[in-house]
């Protein structure tokens, strides 16, 4: 009965872990607008190694575990054929996550769906080898020499160290002797190694890829298209926004569009003081080089939207913002006027 209901709840976790994670991709999928690797801040190739080699890690564990309960295995193959089905279909499920693709401009593209396959592989895997130990848990194999028993936990040990046992250490021990000091010749960890063996595989991939032919993009790259992305939000945004602008962020602008509004503003609301060419009535040459106020699109931004002290009125009441630059942009992107009045102030700035 116990086995039954092992079984049973075995069997019910990896369904619950496959629809489960499904439900959780796929609702990833619908409700974040950037993909996984846009949120870790890394390019799609980089996250792909990364899920790939941790993959393998894991299945070298798997292997490793599998192979120090192998004896219980053995005794339990029902079970383990049962645990493999279910294994396999929930892979084969998880494997429709990556049936989706999105084009962008990274030299492979590692959609959201493939990364969650990765991750649902990776925690069936865990769960395999919690499960392998599970089965090793209290089991024991024959005497040994001494007549104590062995743990499966002790072999498994030795395996992921590939040690000597002390009494067989005169089969590596090397034939040179330094003051009674002598020396084992005991292999590397096969975890160690094997981990090596992987940061060799990666730089041989890592440095083509990225330093010789220059496939994608290294840090400095990344960082300057990402700055170059955030402009345009940027742009989109006060282009979304335009009674944003301020005295503080207010810009010179020199689009065609925006001096045309600016232009049609001055000849609506500016000729009477100040000429139909800016050369100055009542009020100054707006087109020459000298400035009662600051001339810089600052400084004739906020005395359109605040007026001054002679006589020129505040604009902010009748003007947005957004038209206030326009029209200060207009002013200072306009050619000298001929016959205009002689230069007032004692400010003086160059014109853009």
């Amino acid at each position: 009965m116990m086995k039954r209901i092992f079984n049973f709840k075995l069997v019910g976790t990896l369904m619950f872990m496959t629809f489960g994670l499904t439900a959780i991709a796929q609702q990833s999928e619908i409700k974040i607008d950037r993909p996984v690797y846009e949120d870790l801040g890394i390019s799609p190739t980089l996250l792909f190694m990364v899920m790939l080699i941790f993959t393998i890690i894991l299945l070298f564990a798997l292997f490793t575990v599998a192979k120090g309960a192998s004896a219980i295995i053995k005794q339990k193959a029902d079970k383990a054929k049962k645990v493999g089905l279910v294994i396999a279909f929930a892979l084969m499920g998880s494997s429709t996550f990556a049936a989706e693709s999105n084009t962008n401009d990274y030299f492979m593209d590692f959609p959201d769906s493939a990364f969650y396959a990765f991750l649902y592989i990776d925690l069936a895997i865990v769960f395999l080898i919690l499960y392998f130990a599970g089965l090793t848990k209290g089991a024991s194999i024959e005497p040994n020499a001494e007549g104590k028993t062995e743990g499966i936990f002790s072999k498994w040990n030795k395996s992921l160290t590939n040690a000597v046992e002390i009494e067989d250490e005169d089969s590596i021990l090397l034939d040179h002797d330094y003051d009674g000091i002598k020396e084992l010749d005991n292999d590397l960890p096969p975890w160690w190694k094997y981990g090596f063996y992987i940061t060799i595989i990666w730089a041989v991939i890592y440095l083509p890829y990225y330093h010789i032919f220059n496939t994608d993009k290294l840090q400095y790259g990344e960082f300057a298209q990402e700055m170059a992305e955030g402009e345009k939000q940027v742009a989109a945004y006060k282009a979304a926004h335009p009674n944003l602008v301020n005295e503080d962020n207010v810009e010179l602008l020199t689009d065609d569009a925006t001096l045309k509004l600016g232009e049609e503003i001055y000849q609506t609301n500016c000729v009477a003081c100040h000429g139909a060419n800016g050369g100055g009535g009542i009020g100054p040459n707006l087109t020459d080089n000298m400035w009662i106020y600051d001339g810089d699109i600052k400084g004739v931004f906020h005395t359109i939207s605040e007026g001054a002290a002679n006589g020129m009125i505040s604009w902010k009441d009748q003007l947005s913002p957004d038209k206030i630059q326009a029209v200060a942009s207009f002013v200072l992107k306009m050619p000298p006027a001929e016959g205009g009045k002689e230069p007032q102030g004692e400010n003086k700035f160059d014109r853009p």
